[in-house]
Order: C-alpha cells, then sequence, then structure tokens
C-alpha cells in the first residue's frame, strides 16, 4: 500500500547557523528503510541518504559548499508496517556570501 509522505519543498541552506540541515528527521516515526539521493541540475550525485536520520549541510562529498542552487531529490521508503512511500522534492541552496 502506498502512504502518504508529505516534506517540504523547499528549503534555504544559508550557513548562518539556522537551519543549515536538509533531513527528513521530523519524520523518522516508524520508517523502517529510507533513500534519499540529492543531485544537482545536471543529475551529479551530492548526497546519497540510507537512514531517514541522515541529513545534507549544503557541501561536496569532497566536503566544499555546493554553489547556490536548485538540488533535487527523490526519496522512497518502508514504514514498521510496510507501506510504502516514495516522492521527490528540490532544495534552494543559498549560501549567504
Amino acid at each position: 500500500m502506498q502512504s502518504q509522505f508529505i516534506h517540504s519543498l523547499m528549503v534555504m541552506i544559508q550557513f548562518d547557523g539556522i537551519n543549515d540541515e536538509f533531513t527528513f528527521s521530523s519524520k523518522a516515526v516508524s520508517v523502517a528503510k529510507f533513500s534519499c539521493v540529492i543531485v544537482n541540475r545536471w543529475g551529479v550525485t551530492i548526497k546519497e541518504f540510507t537512514s531517514i536520520s541522515d541529513s545534507w549541510d549544503g557541501t561536496s562529498p569532497g566536503g566544499k559548499k555546493c554553489p547556490n542552487g536548485v538540488y533535487f531529490y527523490p526519496y522512497q521508503g518502508v514504514a514498521e508496517n510496510g507501506d510504502t512511500f516514495s516522492g521527490q522534492g528540490n532544495i534552494q541552496l543559498i549560501s549567504g556570501e
């Protein structure tokens, strides 16, 4: 059975100490399996989540700040009751510099 899983459509990571990580942790209750891939506008993978508690701090796999812009993510998972969920969204990255 496909469940509803609603996540905010836009998050701004501004490297200002407030809201500086993109995460699904507020939705972590009763999630048994979860995966998400954040990609840039060219489809290059920037971050892979293997747990609902993972987060992204706006940096590249090499640890450098990613360029300002829109990043996209598809996600999917399985709730503890066996229901599946999936979706997609975007992240607006603003460095504040």
